[in-house]
Parts: C-alpha cells; sequence; structure tokens
C-alpha cells in the first residue's frame, strides 16, 4: 500500500470520488476510487497519463458547456 502524498474529495449526487496522487517505486501515478451505493471501485493513472487525461476532460467540459449552451440535438440529454 503506497502513501497518499495529496487527496481530494468530489462529492456529487450519490457518488463520492477520491482522487489520490500517490508514488512507487515505478514513479508517481493517480488513484481514482469512486464510492457508490456502498461500492468502491479504482482506476490507476501513471504520471506520464495525467497531461493526456486532463486535455481530454477540457474537450469534455467544453462539450458539455457548449450543448447547455445551443442544447446540440446530437449529445442528447444527460
Amino acid at each position: 500500500m503506497d502513501p497518499e502524498i495529496l487527496t481530494e474529495k468530489i462529492v456529487t449526487q450519490n457518488k463520492t470520488f477520491l482522487v489520490d496522487l500517490k508514488k512507487n517505486q515505478a514513479g508517481f501515478y493517480l488513484k481514482v476510487s469512486e464510492w457508490s451505493n456502498s461500492k468502491k471501485s479504482s482506476i490507476f493513472l501513471p504520471a506520464e497519463g495525467i497531461d493526456r487525461m486532463i486535455e481530454i476532460l477540457h474537450q469534455f467540459k467544453s462539450r458539455i458547456a457548449d450543448n447547455e449552451n445551443t442544447k446540440d440535438p446530437e449529445l442528447g440529454a444527460f
């Protein structure tokens, strides 16, 4: 078990997410855990994937904002 260097908590709807920055012998990585209905699941993202993940999340965020402003029928309802 690698110790957390930083931890942030996100609470939305009926889910709780914990985003942990950790480090092991291979280097830094993110652990993203979801708690929903008493179930926990996690993904691990090595440090070299963080920039790409941020790019993708920014694209998704822009697409959601554009849809909210234009009601793009291609995206449908969330």
